[in-house]
Formats: structure tokens, C-alpha cells, sequence
């Protein structure tokens, strides 16, 4: 697989798109045929993610230094 260096901007709404992701993950509304491990690993992930309004500047300060 070839990387590709993409703009800040990119890598940020590209973390936030898996922060979506995976909360659309947990959801059994929204995709009922997620495996159960599957579903639980997501949860796991997102206990400890931060919100989309707390994660842009963490990022944003990240990407400057």
C-alpha cells in the first residue's frame, strides 16, 4: 500500500470520520448486523475518544508543533 501525505485539514476530518464510524458501529439501530465482539470492540474504542468538539483543536494544536 502506497501513503499518501494529505493536509491537515484531511487527517483531521479524517479522524473524526472514524470517530463517526465507529460510533455508527455501536448503534444496532443503524447497523443491525454487526457481530456482537465486533460491536463491544467499538464501544471499547469510544469510551475513551473525544468528542468532535473537543478532538478538532487537540488536533489542530497536534498538527502545529
Amino acid at each position: 500500500m502506497k501513503l499518501r501525505i494529505s493536509s491537515p485539514e484531511a487527517q483531521i476530518r479524517s479522524l473524526i470520520g472514524v470517530r463517526d464510524f465507529l460510533r455508527r458501529l455501536t448503534d444496532t439501530k443503524e447497523t443491525p448486523r454487526i457481530p456482537r465482539e465486533v460491536r463491544r470492540e467499538a464501544r471499547a474504542i469510544m469510551r475513551h475518544y473525544p468528542p468532535e468538539h473537543e478532538l478538532r483543536p487537540l488536533l489542530n494544536k497536534l498538527l502545529e508543533e
